[in-house]
């Protein structure tokens, strides 16, 4: 038996990808999702790797609480897989927030990459919508499986690395528009008249003859 968990906002959909091992030709999943009275709603799995994984996306869960995913696992690998699916009331998601959902873009309700307080955590470390969508892409090109979430989300039939190049150039982008639309908050330079105090030849406060 396998438990596992993940958190989700609610009117979001919780996606899945169950291991199975061992497996061949025989193996076969079946899922449920079961509120917090109790009450399953079955969903399809489906696997692309000969029974290995099995991946699919549960309902919509609009109310808030613990809900539990089953998946049982008949054939070869048979047993049961349960997992604990967090619903909690999002934060407001103010236009901000929006904004950078859509920056990413995060907007299938289905396939959310982020939950809204995680949108808002980005804006708390970054300055601005754009530079906030920016640390969350560099986010999902750090790590393998939300890359493999965006090919799938997207149905985008390359490799992970030129995915998460992309993300990154795309990151890069943002950034520089935001230092773009505001220069003072972009951490450029600024000239300094600089005077080397070992160098009498600049005068100062040492004003005896230029050592040789």
């Amino acid at each position: 038996m396998t438990v596992g968990l993940i958190e989700v906002d609610a009117g979001d959909a919780p996606s899945f990808s169950i291991a199975v091992a061992p497996h061949d030709g025989t193996t076969a999943v079946t899922a449920a999702i079961s509120d917090p009275a109790g009450t399953p709603t079955p969903f399809s799995v489906a696997t692309a790797d000969g029974g290995a994984t099995w991946e699919g996306t549960g309902p919509i869960l609009s109310t808030a609480g613990e809900y539990t995913a089953t998946f049982t696992v008949t054939g070869t690998g048979a047993g049961m897989q349960y997992v604990t699916v967090v619903v909690e009331a999002p934060p407001p998601l103010t236009t901000d927030l929006r904004r950078v959902r859509l920056l990413i873009p995060d907007t299938n309700p289905v396939a959310r990459l982020f939950r809204v307080d995680e949108l808002a955590d980005f804006m708390a470390m970054e300055s601005g919508v754009k530079k906030a969508a920016a640390l969350a892409l560099e986010t999902i090109a750090s790590s393998e499986v939300m890359v493999s979430k965006v090919i799938t989300s997207q149905d985008l039939s390359t490799d992970g690395a030129k995915v998460s190049d992309a993300l990154l150039k795309r990151a890069a982008m943002l950034r520089q528009q935001a230092d773009d639309d505001d220069p003072e908050a972009g951490g450029g330079l600024d000239g300094v008249d600089f005077r080397d105090p070992f160098n009498r030849r600049y005068g100062g406060e040492l004003t005896e003859p230029e050592w040789c």
